[in-house]
Formats: C-alpha cells, sequence, structure tokens
C-alpha cells in the first residue's frame, strides 16, 4: 500500500434531506482509510455550498467539486466523462458509490470506461492482512451465498455499498477540511440526453434501513390476511414493514420490503420478526439490529438462536391477541396523559397529552382531516389539542378509542363514564326540545338507543342538533322524500326505504320533494 491513499466517494446529494447513503458510504471511507491517507468527496451539481460544507463536517478530507448549472440535473453520459477525466487527473486507489439506482448505473459505466473492477452490493468491505489488497462480500446466486471478492492490481478499486450497512459518521461543525474547485468547460451539446421534465415523487414511508422499529414477516404469517396483522402492528408501533424472500415471492408485500442479503440491512432499536425461520441470508442483515423478538411455531427454529426474547405460537394465533394488548397499552397511556392534565391543569411530563395524541397519528400515518373524520371532530380541534392549547372533554376519550377499536370500558373511571353519560343525556334533551324532533322513546336520556321523529319542513334542509356523536345511525323515511350526503356521496329515499350508517361520517339531511318530509331516526352510541 502506498503512503498517501486516497479514497473517494461519490456524494449523491439529490435527496440530500431524507437519503442517507453517501454520509454511510463516507463513514466506511474513513474506516479504510485509519489515518493512511485523504477521504474525498466527488461533488458534481449545481450550487452545492451546503452540500460540500455538510460532507466536510462528516469527515471527509476534501471535496472535489464540479460546479455548473449544467450538471444540476443528471445526465449518465455528461457525469461519466467529467468523473473519468478527474481520476485519469489524480489517480484514486479507491472509488466508492451508494448501491442505489443511481450509483448503481454511474459506477457500472466508469468502471467499464477506465477497464477496472467493480464489486456491487457489498455488504463488507477491509483490508486484506498485509493491507494492500481490499477485499468485500457481497450476496451472490440469489443470496444463498456470500461471494469473497479481491480486485486485480488495477486502480481504483470500485465498489458500490449497501444502504444499511454502516453507520454514517458524526456530524462536527468544528471540522476542517478543502473544498478544491475544479473547473470543467462544457462543450454546448456535450449530453446525448435530453431532460424532458422531472417530478420530485413524495415518499410515503421512512427507509427500512433507517427505521427505528421493524416489524417483519416470512413463510410462516401464512397468506395475505397474515401479512396484514403485521401492518397493523406495525401502524401502532409507529414501525416500517419488512419482509424474508418466501412473503415477497408470494406477493404479500414489495420488494421495497425485503430483508436480506439480496434485499436490505436493517439496524432499528426494536425488531419483531414472525414467521422467519432464520436463513443466513436474512440474519446477516440484522446484524446491527437492537432488541430481536422472534415468533415462531417451530422451537427449533434457528431464528431463536439470534433472538433476546423467543415465542413460540402461531403467529396467525398469536398476532391478534398481541394486536389487542398493544392497542390497550397505548390507550392507557394516553388516558393516563390526560388525566394528568386534567387534574395540573397542565401535562407536567416530558411527553404532554396534546404531543402524544400527535405521535399516535403520525404512527398511524394519519392527516389532520383523518383523525377529525374518525373522531367527528374539526381539524382546527384536533390542531388545538395537539398543540395543548386545548384540553378536550372527556368524552374525546371515547371517540379516539372507537376511531381505534378499542373497547374503553376497562379503562375509564366511573366518574368519567358518568361524564360521558352527561354528554349522551345533553344530548338527547336538546333534541326533544327542538321543534323538528319528537322522541320515541321517552326517559331514553341516558340509554345507548334512542329513536326520534324527524320532520324536515318543504325543500328544507335538516339543521343538526348535536351532530357529532359515535355510533351509528338509521334512517327510515316515514313521508316524503329525502336527499342525504354522506360523506359526500348523494342518497335518494323514498318513502318506505332505509339507511344505516356511522354516525360520525359527515351527512346532511334535505327534503326534495314539495311536502313536510317525516323520518324514523334511530341512533345507538356505545
Amino acid at each position: 500500500m502506498k503512503k498517501d491513499l486516497e479514497i473517494w466517494v461519490f456524494g449523491d446529494h439529490r435527496h440530500y434531506h431524507q437519503d442517507r447513503l453517501s454520509f454511510q458510504v463516507l463513514g466506511k471511507a474513513q474506516t479504510l482509510s485509519n489515518g493512511r491517507g485523504k477521504v474525498s468527496v466527488v461533488f458534481l451539481g449545481n450550487k452545492g455550498e451546503e452540500f460540500n460544507k455538510e460532507y466536510i463536517a462528516r469527515g471527509a478530507d476534501r471535496v472535489l467539486c464540479v460546479d455548473r448549472p449544467e450538471l444540476e440535473m443528471y445526465r449518465t453520459d455528461l457525469y461519466t466523462d467529467i468523473i473519468c477525466e478527474i481520476i485519469h487527473e489524480y489517480q484514486p486507489d479507491v472509488f466508492l458509490f451508494g448501491a442505489s439506482e443511481f450509483g448503481t448505473e454511474l459506477a457500472s459505466r466508469i468502471s467499464k470506461r477506465l477497464g477496472v473492477g467493480l464489486s456491487a452490493d457489498c455488504i463488507s468491505l477491509d483490508w486484506d492482512e498485509k493491507k494492500e489488497r481490499l477485499v468485500a462480500s457481497s450476496p451472490a446466486f440469489g443470496g444463498t451465498y456470500l461471494a469473497r471478492i479481491v480486485w486485480s492490481s488495477n486502480r481504483p478499486y470500485m465498489a458500490t455499498i449497501r444502504p444499511g450497512t454502516f453507520p454514517e459518521p458524526a456530524y462536527d461543525k468544528d471540522a476542517r477540511g478543502e473544498i478544491i474547485k475544479i473547473d470543467k468547460s462544457l462543450k454546448e451539446g456535450a449530453s446525448k440526453i435530453e431532460i424532458l421534465s422531472s417530478v420530485h415523487e413524495s415518499p410515503h414511508a421512512a427507509k427500512l434501513e433507517d427505521a427505528k422499529i421493524v416489524v417483519a414477516g416470512g413463510r410462516g404469517v401464512k397468506n395475505l390476511e397474515g401479512f396484514n396483522y403485521l401492518r397493523e402492528l406495525a401502524l401502532l408501533l409507529g414501525a416500517e414493514v419488512g419482509a424474508t424472500r418466501p412473503a415477497v415471492d408470494a406477493h404479500w408485500t414489495s420488494h421495497d420490503q425485503l430483508i436480506g442479503q439480496t434485499g436490505r440491512s436493517v439496524k432499528p432499536g426494536l425488531l419483531i420478526t414472525c414467521g422467519t425461520s432464520g436463513a443466513v441470508q436474512y440474519t446477516a442483515a440484522l446484524q446491527g439490529a437492537g432488541t430481536i423478538v422472534a415468533v415462531n411455531r417451530d422451537s427449533r427454529a434457528p431464528i431463536f438462536n439470534l433472538a433476546h426474547i423467543g415465542v413460540v405460537a402461531d403467529t396467525q394465533s398469536f398476532l391478534p391477541v398481541f394486536i389487542s394488548e398493544v392497542k390497550s397499552h397505548l390507550f392507557r397511556e394516553i388516558t393516563e396523559l390526560y388525566r394528568n392534565q386534567v387534574q395540573s391543569g397542565k401535562d407536567q411530563r416530558s411527553v404532554t397529552f396534546g404531543q402524544r395524541l400527535k405521535k399516535l397519528r403520525d404512527d398511524h400515518k394519519m392527516s389532520l382531516m383523518d383523525l377529525a373524520e374518525k373522531t367527528g371532530q374539526p381539524p382546527e380541534f384536533i390542531e388545538q389539542v395537539e398543540s395543548d392549547s386545548l384540553t378536550p372533554p372527556v368524552s374525546f376519550l371515547l371517540q379516539l378509542s372507537q376511531a381505534l377499536q378499542i373497547d374503553p370500558s376497562n379503562f375509564l373511571t366511573e366518574q368519567e363514564k358518568v361524564q360521558i353519560e352527561g354528554k349522551r343525556q345533553e344530548g338527547f334533551i336538546k333534541r326533544t326540545q327542538n321543534y323538528s324532533y319528537r322522541t320515541l322513546t321517552p326517559g331514553a336520556a341516558d340509554k345507548r338507543l334512542r329513536a326520534f321523529m324527524v320532520t324536515i319542513e318543504a325543500r328544507e334542509v335538516h339543521k343538526m342538533v348535536e351532530y357529532k356523536h359515535p355510533g351509528e345511525e338509521f334512517i327510515f323515511v316515514y313521508k316524503g322524500e329525502l336527499e342525504l350526503t354522506l360523506g359526500g356521496k348523494v342518497f335518494h329515499l323514498k318513502q318506505g326505504e332505509t339507511i344505516h350508517f356511522d354516525s360520525e361520517t359527515k351527512h346532511k339531511l334535505r327534503n326534495v320533494s314539495d311536502e313536510r318530509c317525516e323520518l324514523l331516526v334511530t341512533l345507538y352510541t356505545p
């Protein structure tokens, strides 16, 4: 090995704040350098000051920067030409890329142009015993084997690094490095590729390799229904979903969720792996995981050798029960935070009721509007609760429990139940005092089931009284003709026709006839 080792990393900055892959590769480059030379980041783009400073703060000794407006959009041929020219000028020993689609395409073109070897999708990379030749491990034959790869004497040694394999280096604002601006005159028409349009697709989920909690499933979950239990559990825990090869091949989930030597490496603080046997091509991608909980009906499954907690059970029997317990725990936690906030006037804990509600919504990947619809509240109300500027009534706990499909009876105190009953009675009284409502169940103010005769004048819209109430609603058109707008969909009901729906679904009643419309309305509140 020569004295001044030159290791380069390609700086892929296209998804700078979301994609940390270049930083992970930079961290591995620092380990390989180990003070024997320089680690350089190669940057091609436009207005890259922010990116270049970040690379220095992450440990790069220098940044080789080609900054021109023509390079703002990625063009394979143009990037390949420029980088090959720089390589001929500076003669690096090692050149590393992230194994994204972008990095894989660019690295393969450059290695072909230079006539050097490229090891793809590496999950380990180190020097041999003499510290002279680089040795890599990469999945082969569909992930069944790990291939051990060494390079010929031709340099630079080139490799692509699998996402999530190595940790990114810490940020050091005081780090010092050199930014070398390389001037490249780009002739008009230098690229044969014309960019017609470019659209950034918003990521719908966090990257699996960056997830703090992962719920993974394999062949043992049996079918799509079993795999859907994993999705439900992941939503409750704020986790990402992973899978083994059999689950992906069965089309229970996409290839993006594949964990293993031919998929992604993960390093969550908590991994719950269900129905996975523990084959080496799967477990090789779990080396960075913290606590591993394994569920498998075979007590001799190899996965239990890796797990910190093992559950011998059939996944389709275990998961519904476990999900129910997780839901109960969630609701107990939220209820306790609510009580503390009501009693003290302000939550004194490090996590407030509003903050916990927002995390619950984020974990479930719900928007403000989604939670508002599920609880029968306006979005502004939810926003105020989450910001802790409003403490909701106790009845909101009931609405929240129904949104989560949890029986709240085991967690509410007798006083809270009385308050909820009081809200039910209040709504009943308001309806019976309104001229358009006539109760058919006198004295049912504290009952779960109530019935009314509702009258709507000709061509008029019904004015709701106590619209927001959890439960179910049944409408029978006794006389006239009714237009019901239910969640954006319009229904026309004539005399003798009925409809049944969730009371919390936004709805509007309008008499579309020239005579008075009379309805039999039955309400059920849990």
